[in-house]
């Protein structure tokens, strides 16, 4: 691809996710131009729930287990681990059902299918699709991080059935690059921000207001993975340039980079 059709040349862009996915979108970022500055607003650690030790004894009980993203994966599976017998999972009459790809791909990684997955990645409408497909389930387990909504649970609750939420994770703010972000905006270096939570741009807004950086923020362009983070942003007065219609990193990236090719053609209109 010639430079000239790189859609993000140029463009500095805050990455707020960190790990392997803030790296993969590190390195599409800079694939298509742009200048990728990760800053993590957002960990995630285990949590030790007190009714943990009552889900693993009584997994055999539950018709499905129910997974809102592959954190909730990976942290139950560490938290089961050598707990339970393999049977109860692999041989048992356990369901499982995923809010979206990401979630899927987590599960298959330990040889589980994934029975249901709504087509929209939105608790809302998992619970939706759920029941007009016909699917039940008298008692579901649904392992969670602390800031995971409730909407599943009390879908299948105002229909009589039992559904416990297990809180097998956490989300935390790490603070340690908190220096480098001030600096990025006091300096008016970034172009656009791209959140992928509501927790990451709660944490980001805490710092803006913490260190009176409003009307530098107000320049940013602001990309947000889904509607609930695009809510979260607007909800703040700030105004959500990007978002896809899809949930996920990849397709945000994606949006990201029609948006700048659509602003570079109509500036060449403009020009021509």
């Amino acid at each position: 691809m010639k430079s000239k059709e790189l859609p993000l040349k140029g463009k500095h862009v805050l990455i707020t996710r960190g790990g392997d996915q803030g790296e993969k979108f590190c390195m599409d970022v800079a694939s298509m131009g742009g200048v990728p500055h990760m800053v993590p607003l957002i960990d995630f650690r285990a949590h030790h729930d007190q009714n943990a030790s009552y889900f693993i004894k009584n997994m055999n009980q539950y018709e499905w287990i129910i997974f809102t993203s592959k954190n909730g994966v990976q942290y139950f599976f560490q938290q089961i681990n050598d707990k339970i017998e393999e049977h109860i999972l692999y041989k048992g009459n356990i369901q499982f059902a995923v809010v979206g790809e990401k979630t899927k791909e987590a599960l298959r990684r330990y040889r589980l299918p994934s029975r249901f997955m709504p087509n929209v990645y939105t608790a809302e409408d998992f619970a939706r699709e759920f029941f007009n497909q016909g699917l039940t389930g008298k008692k579901v387990l649904i392992p969670k991080g602390n800031l995971a909504s409730n909407i599943i649970a009390e879908s299948f609750r105002i229909r009589g059935f039992t559904a416990d939420e297990w809180t097998v994770y956490e989300t935390y703010y790490p603070t340690r690059e908190t220096d480098k972000l001030i600096l990025f905006l006091e300096e008016d270096m970034l172009d656009v921000a791209a959140f992928t939570s509501p927790s990451t741009f709660n944490h980001f807004l805490k710092i803006v207001d913490q260190h009176h950086l409003g009307p530098h923020a107000k320049k940013l362009l602001y990309a947000a993975i889904g509607t609930v983070t695009k809510r979260t942003i607007e909800q703040t007065g700030y105004t959500t340039h990007i978002c896809p219609e899809k949930f996920t990193i990849d397709d945000m990236f994606n949006e990201i980079c029609m948006f700048f090719n659509k602003q570079a053609k109509e500036g060449n209109v403009s020009n021509g």
